[in-house]
């Protein structure tokens, strides 16, 4: 097993996290940490130097991660400085001073750089082929036009929410005229950059001031899935709020719901630039990413190591799904791979009983291969404990609806569920037609799990038809043991033809005529 720290120290805040990887390869998040350290303040009027009081503070930080570093024995550190040491002239010498007092080994980054790790951060977590990338950071923010998947532009633009701030003085509530004088600055830096869209395409965010305003609008919407990661905010929603916070006292942003104190002073220039950004690009919404540099950083470093890019790229869901699931200690793969088999067989072989597009396949992949995760809580109700795990899991490749949409099915693969529908907040992110093919989906779940219901993996293969009025399904096994499976598939044979309205009929057959 190994445990890397990573740490990314930006001109606002500055973050550690220490993630570990498995012998296997699998990994997880075990311990993160934030501090707002203001790196960049003062640096207008000290000469574009960074200040003794803003090194103090990073400092700090630095001892406390120096001291859990060496508490858990951590030998690979990855530490990168970004916008406000790159521009300080004090900036090499800062870092002397961090490797002298902490032992850390930071490195500055280039802005090229900084994007090149945003882009990397997203790429591996969010499923999207052509869009526009910004990461918007205390003294800078870095845009890449991304198409295909690849990053083809990149730029840093030295403009970001505390050097505006201090540059204009916005910390509090600002006149027409001020906020008019920063948009226009604004706008004319973005108008260096040749190369922004001139159609409209999907804008993807990274940054403190992208999250809180997925906060603000989140809590205005009462929106119940605590996770900002591939949140989809309207351009339309985004300008009222942008607009309303621009008319705010610092005073009377504390009562923000989802605006973080931290961030008070310096909101009112990070969204001006996000604004500018949406007028000129014009996209119909922004995609929030909560994954970015750190997260870049740590790709870059597993790719590498464990030669993984081509297969994550290829099927990101997948790959973040058996990671997930790698991540719990349950040794039951061998079941979850049959049942997942089956499961998507009838997804597959049934297409004209279900009807559903092929875009539900993944949900029923997804919700197959956690159906039982929640065992390590308890095995009593563990579908419940399994979907709110799954609901909860860091997965990517999958909207937030379509996670719901999962936990859901495995709620149900026991049998529709009143207790977990109940009450449950996440009801409000699905209509009536989502709970009909979260019904069918769990469905085959249900059904898929009655075929290795011992867990001894006796079904070597399934074959599924229907007509008018019969849906079969012919049962290749491996054992004579045809009358083990007569209860547990008697018991969801009338649900099933409740659900689709026709029979079911099971055929049973010895695994060697399975070739004929």
């Amino acid at each position: 097993m190994e445990q890397i720290a990573i740490i990314d120290l930006g001109s606002n805040s500055i973050r550690f996290v220490i993630i570990q990887i498995s012998v296997k390869g699998s990994y997880k998040l075990i311990y993160q940490e934030k501090e707002s350290i203001r790196l960049s303040d003062g640096m207008f009027e000290n000469n574009m130097c960074l200040t003794e009081e803003a090194q103090q503070r990073a400092l700090k930080s630095l001892m406390v991660y120096s001291h859990i570093i060496k508490s858990h024995n951590i030998t690979k550190v990855l530490a990168v400085a970004t916008a406000a040491v790159r521009n300080a002239k004090n900036g090499s010498s800062f870092i002397k001073r961090v490797r002298a007092s902490t032992g850390i080994p930071m490195t500055v980054i280039s802005g090229f750089a900084e994007a090149t790790l945003g882009f990397s951060g997203v790429i591996h977590t969010i499923d999207q082929k052509d869009f526009l990338l910004f990461d918007l950071g205390g003294a800078s923010v870095e845009i890449s036009l991304v198409k295909n998947k690849k990053r083809v532009n990149s730029i840093s633009i030295p403009i970001g929410a505390v050097t505006l701030t201090e540059k204009f003085h916005s910390e509090n509530k600002i006149s027409v005229s001020l906020k008019e004088e920063m948009e226009l600055f604004i706008a004319n830096q973005l108008n260096r950059i040749d190369w922004l869209p001139k159609k409209s395409i999907p804008i993807i965010g990274i940054g403190g001031t992208v999250r809180n305003l997925a906060k603000i609008h989140q809590r205005k919407k009462q929106y119940p899935l605590p996770k900002l990661h591939n949140y989809h905010i309207p351009t339309k929603d985004l300008y009222r709020i942008i607009t309303n916070l621009t008319k705010t006292t610092t005073e009377e942003r504390k009562h923000i719901s989802g605006l973080s104190n931290e961030r008070n002073d310096i909101i009112i220039a990070g969204t001006l630039v996000i604004q500018e950004l949406l007028k000129a690009v014009k996209p119909e919404e922004l995609i929030i990413s909560g994954c970015g540099l750190r997260e870049g950083i740590f790709f870059r470093y597993y790719d590498k190591k464990y030669d993984n890019k081509k297969e994550y790229l290829k099927n990101m869901l997948i790959s973040s799904v058996k990671n997930y699931k790698a991540s719990i200690p349950l040794h039951d793969n061998k079941h979850v791979t049959l049942v997942t088999k089956i499961a998507l067989t009838m997804f597959d072989q049934w297409k004209s009983l279900h009807n559903l597009p092929n875009r539900f396949r993944k949900l029923l992949f997804t919700a197959s291969f956690l159906h039982d995760t929640g065992i390590l809580i308890n095995y009593y109700s563990h579908a419940r404990h399994s979907a709110y795990l799954t609901a909860n899991a860091h997965i990517f490749g999958l909207s937030h609806k379509e996670q719901i949409m999962c936990a859901f099915i495995i709620a149900f693969h026991h049998g529709y569920s009143r207790k977990f529908t109940r009450n449950n907040p996440y009801l409000s992110l699905l209509s009536d037609e989502d709970i009909k093919q979260i019904k069918i989906l769990a469905c085959f779940l249900q059904l898929a799990e009655c075929l290795d219901e011992s867990n001894s993996q006796l079904v070597n293969k399934v074959v599924c038809s229907s007509s008018h009025n019969m849906a079969l399904i012919r049962v290749y096994i491996t054992e004579n043991h045809f009358d083990m499976f007569a209860h547990a598939v008697n018991d969801i044979a009338p649900y099933f033809e409740k659900l689709f309205d026709i029979k079911l009929v099971f055929e049973w057959y010895p695994s060697n005529r399975a070739k004929r």
